[in-house]
């Protein structure tokens, strides 16, 4: 490892003035770790701790952690019997290596090598025990997190060429995304140039199924390509999934019957997609994220289908920064308040670099709110009702900003293991008291830490090891 530096400070928080609307989250401090990914190979980590209606930043880490742009992210779960324990950060880039982290100690646990030996697309902890990785060649791979041996290698096969397509070499059935389902024995993948879903027994390392996608789907919905961009299983049992496509998102029963369809009024391309089971008006309800080409995060409710109607998700709120940017969402993540149900920590990240931090409270809408935001069935002409008269301002509120001057590609958050941050913190303070480093070293800029890391220097952000 290299020479320890200190800590920098805390970066400015440029939060906008707290709102009455929404004060129910506690005003003790509430901290949870920022991982981004970024075209410059970068990798840069922060601590976000909400006090109150703030949001403030610590930068923890930023190295360069592959040799070309890091493509997707992933964390381990945590150890549902304790707090503590070993959390693994995987990463990933076009040089077919994913690289192994501990999460909180912050040091470098090694390197997997794929036998495909080609760019990883996705990757997944579906439990602690399963890391799952699929690549382009089309190829979906398991891995055993306690020697990290490969258990099963699955291949989906090259989608035959469409008439009249002209061949690209090189361009075959690469997996785009992959869901696994919470009980760990089913995974649904969606591939470049099939117009499927695949699903998966993870029990036999076998393919259990393909779905091909109705015709009936609109092109606005799929594009031209009519690719699954990504896919989600939906949360409440007998569910189902669904499909997010390039400018909608398709809603599959747990019978693969299409039960309704999302498009962002006005359209735009849509880049992530995530579901939560929340209490809302007293109901459980299923609500779906989606984040946009042009800067907006959309949360729609979906009310439970009858058997001779189609779902119509309800908009119930469209997130924007106080100055809006039109910066595409490249990515978020949403984490639970660990003391408030109902309430969520919604972090963003556009091309522009900037993270942001939301607070998302879906019990805070009283029940005049709640009849003002239901409409006639018989009035709406669109597959979605917009309906943000004042959601928007009961259901999110934006507590803080951090501009990372970077272009990222991934983001994830994962929750503070305060033992190992009070441990290293310790660690630190002995290591600045013993005079090995000095006030031009600690003011060292971010391009310098990344051009040390370059050279290789193997530590994450200079902090400690």
């Amino acid at each position: 490892m290299g020479t320890k530096r200190k800590r920098h400070p805390p970066a400015t928080d440029s939060s906008p003035a707290p709102s009455t609307d929404l004060s129910s989250l506690s005003l003790n401090a509430v901290s949870f770790q920022i991982v981004a990914g970024s075209y410059d190979r970068v990798l840069h980590g922060l601590r976000a701790t909400v006090t109150g209606e703030k949001c403030s930043f610590t930068p923890l880490f930023l190295f360069t952690a592959h040799a070309s742009s890091i493509r997707c992210l992933a964390v381990s779960p945590a150890d549902s019997g304790s707090a503590t324990g070993k959390r693994v950060l995987a990463t990933s880039s076009p040089d077919t290596k994913i690289n192994l982290y501990h999460l909180h100690t912050r040091t470098h646990l090694g390197s997997l090598a794929p036998p495909s030996a080609s760019p990883t697309t996705s990757l997944s902890f579906p439990s602690r025990s399963t890391l799952i990785s699929t690549d382009e060649a089309g190829y979906i791979h398991v891995f055993r997190t306690r020697d990290w041996s490969l258990l099963t290698s699955m291949h989906c096969p090259a989608p035959k060429p469409r008439p009249g397509a002209v061949a690209h070499s090189g361009i075959g059935g690469g997996v785009n995304d992959l869901a696994v389902h919470p009980s760990g024995k089913l995974a649904l993948s969606v591939s470049r140039n099939e117009r499927a879903v695949r699903m998966w027994n993870l029990m036999t390392g076998r393919k259990a199924g393909v779905l091909s996608f109705p015709k009936t789907i609109p092109r606005l919905i799929t594009g031209m390509g009519g690719d699954g961009v990504k896919v989600a299983w939906r949360p409440g049992k007998d569910a189902g999934y669904a499909v997010l496509f390039e400018r909608g998102v398709v809603l599959f029963g747990a019978d693969s019957i299409v039960q309704g369809t999302i498009t962002a009024q006005p359209v735009s391309k849509l880049h992530q997609i995530y579901f939560l089971e929340t209490t809302l008006e007293n109901s459980t309800q299923e609500i779906c994220v989606i984040a946009t080409e042009d800067g907006r995060v959309l949360l729609y409710s979906l009310p439970k289908p009858t058997d001779d109607e189609e779902l119509k998700p309800i908009l119930l709120s469209t997130i924007t920064p106080p100055n809006p940017d039109k910066s595409r969402i490249k990515d978020f993540s949403l984490l639970p308040h660990p003391s408030q149900n109902g309430s969520y920590f919604l972090t963003t990240a556009n091309s522009s670099g900037i993270i942001r931090v939301y607070a998302l409270d879906f019990g805070g809408r009283s029940d005049e709110q709640a009849k003002r935001q239901k409409v006639d069935k018989d009035t709406v002409d669109d597959t979605v009702a917009d309906t943000t008269t004042t959601a928007a301002v009961t259901i999110a509120r934006m507590l803080g900003e951090y501009d990372t001057e970077r272009r990222i590609t991934c983001l994830i958050t994962a929750e503070v293991d305060e033992s190992a941050v009070k441990e290293h913190e310790d660690e630190a303070d002995e290591a600045s008291d013993d005079g090995s480093d000095d006030d031009s070293e600690s003011n060292s800029s971010s391009s310098e830490v990344a051009a040390e890391d370059a050279q290789g220097v193997e530590e994450w952000g200079g902090i400690e090891e």
